[in-house]
C-alpha cells in the first residue's frame, strides 16, 4: 500500500475521535509524520519537519523498529502530547489531574494529582521480559522526589534519581526492569537532567543504565517479570514526580551505537524546538533561565570528560565557591558535541585557598593527572564570552597549565588582556613571563560569538621545547627552540576549563567552552582544527 493509501486506511479503521483527520497535507517522508499531521490543532510545518527528521534518524539507526511506545512532550499542544508516534492507534495517553504543558518543550505534573495512564501492557509486544528498555528525557533538576516518569501498574519498571539542592554529585541511581530488586549505578554528575535509559539485556536480569547515550555500567538483579499497563509521572504506589519531561520511550533493547544515536536524535529535535543552550545574563543567581538540558554541577568531582583517545577520561574536581550553585558550572551533555560547559563567576566567587581579590571557577586536575616531562601535547577548544561580562583589570585566564612541582601557572595559559579585551597565550619560564607583562602578540576577541583555539607545545629543554597557538585560524604565538616549562623535569596538571581573575575581584564573567580535545600521543592530531574547527552549538 502506498504512503497515502496506508494513511487513509489507518484513518478509516481508527475509532471515532481517536485520530482527528483535519490538517492532512503534502506527505512527509514517513507515514508516522503524516499521521501526526492529522492532529487537531494542526501542528506547524516546522514541528512536523523536525518530527520527520527525528523519525528518519531513528529508522536509519535501527531504533524505530524496536519501539513499542514513543511519546514526545516537546509538542505544540496538549492533544499532540498524548499520541504514541510508533502506532497512533495504540498506547494513547489519558491525562489525569493537573498537568502543566510548555509548548514544544515539556510536560510536568503538579506532584500530587497529575499523571498519564495507558491501556498498553508491558512485555506484550516488541519489548519482552529479557529484551526490554525504557527511557525518558527530563529538563529540570528534580530535588523534591526520586520518581521516574516511566512507571507501570505492576511496579517493576522504575528509576530512582534525585538531585541534591547544593549540586553535590548523586551517589547512586536505583532502577528496576522485570526485577524484584533494584540495581544501583553510580552517577558522576549531580543532575537529573538529560536522557536516561534502563535496559534489560537478558532473562538473568542483567540491567544496564545509560545517560545521554553513554553506559553507566551493568548490574544483575533477581529476575521477576512485570505486568500491568504503562503509566507516566506516577508510581504504582501512588507517588508523583515533578520532572519536566520532554520524551518517554519503551521497546526492546538497543545496541550501544543505537543508544547513542537515540540520544543524539532527541537532543537534535530539542535544538530544533529552541530547547537548547542559550547565552544568559551574567550576574544572575540562576545562570541562563530558558528551558534547556542544563546540568547544574557545582560540586562535581570525578571523571567524565571525553577528550581524545590518548587521554580519554582525565579526573577533575570543581574549584570555586560551592554556594555559587546553580550558576557556577553548567554542563550540557548533548552528544552531538563534545564537552559543552558554561562557567560563571561573580565578584567574591573563589575557593577558600584564594586571596580575597581572586575570582575563580574551574575544573582542576591537580594531583590527579600528571603530563610527563618531554611530552608533545596538542589541544583544541572553542569558547564564547557572554555579553555583559566584566573583566578584571589585572588578569583573566581561561584554560591553563600548572607546573606540578612549583605550583605556578606556567602555561600555555589562554587569556584575555584586560586592557584591550584581546585574546593571547602566555607562558612562564625561570621566573620570567613571556607574552604578558607586557603583551606582545594578541588578537581581537569579540564577545557574543564563538572563537576557536588550537595550541600545541612540548615540555622540554632548549632547543626541543616549543609552544605554538592559533586563534580563529590566525597564529598568535610561535615560540620555538626554547625550554618550555617552569622547571626542568616537572610534570604538569591542567585546569581543564578555567575562569581565573585577580587584582580587583571583578565580575560577573560568563564563558562557554565546547569541543575540548587534548592529546599527549605526540602525533599532534588537531592541526586541522586551525581552519576547520568542530561544529559548536548556537547560543543566540
Amino acid at each position: 500500500m502506498r504512503r497515502r493509501d496506508l494513511l487513509t486506511g489507518l484513518v478509516a479503521t481508527t475509532a471515532a475521535g481517536a485520530l482527528p483527520t483535519a490538517g492532512l497535507s503534502t506527505p512527509f517522508t514517513n507515514d508516522e509524520t503524516n499521521a501526526l499531521a492529522t492532529i487537531t490543532p494542526v501542528p506547524s510545518a516546522s514541528w512536523l519537519a523536525a518530527a520527520d527528521t527525528l523519525i528518519s534518524s531513528l529508522k536509519t539507526a535501527g531504533v524505530w523498529q524496536t519501539l513499542d511506545l514513543f511519546y514526545c512532550f516537546a509538542a505544540p499542544s496538549s492533544t499532540a502530547c498524548t499520541y504514541n508516534w510508533v502506532n497512533m492507534t495504540s498506547g494513547r495517553l489519558t491525562a489525569n489531574g493537573n498537568l502543566t504543558y510548555s509548548a514544544n518543550a515539556c510536560v510536568a505534573s503538579d506532584g500530587s494529582t497529575g499523571y498519564f495512564t495507558t491501556t498498553f501492557d508491558v512485555n506484550s509486544n516488541k519489548a519482552q521480559d529479557g529484551n526490554a528498555e525504557y527511557g525518558f528525557f527530563t529538563l529540570n533538576e528534580c530535588t523534591t522526589d526520586n520518581i521516574s516518569p516511566f512507571q507501570t501498574a505492576g511496579g517493576k519498571h522504575y528509576m530512582a534519581l534525585q538531585a541534591n539542592s547544593t549540586g553535590a554529585a548523586i551517589a547512586n541511581l536505583f532502577a528496576a526492569l522485570n526485577t524484584s530488586a533494584e540495581a544501583s549505578f553510580s552517577s558522576l554528575w549531580g543532575s537529573t537532567v538529560g536522557h536516561w535509559v534502563i535496559q534489560q539485556n537478558d532473562t538473568t536480569a542483567q540491567l544496564q543504565a545509560f545517560v545521554d547515550g553513554s553506559s553507566l555500567g551493568t548490574s544483575t538483579q533477581t529476575h521477576s517479570a512485570d505486568s500491568g499497563a504503562v503509566q507516566l509521572l506516577k508510581s504504582a504506589s501512588g507517588s508523583y514526580t515533578t520532572r519536566q519531561v520532554a520524551f518517554v520511550h519503551y521497546g526492546s533493547k538497543l545496541t550501544a551505537p543505537q543508544q547513542l544515536a537515540l540520544s543524539k536524535a532527541l537532543y537534535a529535535f530539542l535544538t530544533a524546538m529552541d530547547v537548547r543552550p542559550m547565552a544568559g545574563t551574567p550576574g544572575l543567581s540562576t545562570g541562563p533561565t530558558n528551558v534547556a538540558p542544563y546540568k547544574h554541577c557545582a560540586t562535581f568531582s570525578g571523571t567524565g570528560y571525553p577528550i581524545s583517545p590518548s587521554f580519554p577520561a582525565p579526573a577533575g574536581s570543581f574549584q570555586g565557591r560551592a554556594s555559587a550553585y546553580p550558576y557556577a558550572m553548567i554542563k550540557v551533555n548533548d552528544p552531538n558535541y563534545n564537552s559543552i560547559i558554561r562557567l560563571e563567576a561573580h565578584a567574591g566567587d573563589r575557593p577558600s585557598f584564594d586571596r580575597t581579590t581572586i575570582t575563580r571557577v574551574q575544573i582542576n586536575t591537580a594531583n590527579l593527572v600528571a603530563i610527563p616531562w618531554q611530552t608533545t601535547c596538542d589541544l583544541a577548544f572553542s569558547f564564547f564570552i557572554e555579553n555583559g561580562t566584566v573583566f578584571d583589570t589585572g588578569f583573566c585566564d581561561l584554560a591553563n597549565m600548572h607546573d606540578q612541582t612549583r605550583g605556578v601557572n606556567c602555561g600555555p595559559t589562554h587569556a584575555i588582556d584586560p586592557a584591550t579585551g584581546n585574546f593571547l597565550v602566555w607562558y612562564y619560564v625561570n621566573g620570567t613571563h613571556y607574552n604578558i607583562y607586557p603583551v606582545v602578540t594578541s588578537a581581537p576577541c569579540a564577545k557574543g560569538v564563538w572563537h576557536h583555539v588550537r595550541t600545541t607545545y612540548r615540555l622540554d629543554d632548549s632547543p626541543n621545547g616549543f609552544c605554538q597557538a592559533w586563534f580563529d585560524g590566525v597564529q598568535v604565538l610561535n615560540a620555538t627552540g626554547i625550554r618550555f616549562a617552569a622547571s626542568t623535569g616537572a610534570p604538569f596538571w591542567w585546569n581543564i576549563t578555567g575562569l581565573y581573575q585577580g587584582v580587583t575581584g571583578a565580575g560577573p564573567t560568563a564563558v562557554w567552552y565546547a569541543n575540548l580535545e587534548f592529546d599527549i600521543s605526540g602525533t599532534q592530531p588537531f592541526a586541522s582544527r586551525i581552519s576547520n574547527p568542530l561544529p559548536v552549538p548556537p547560543l543566540t
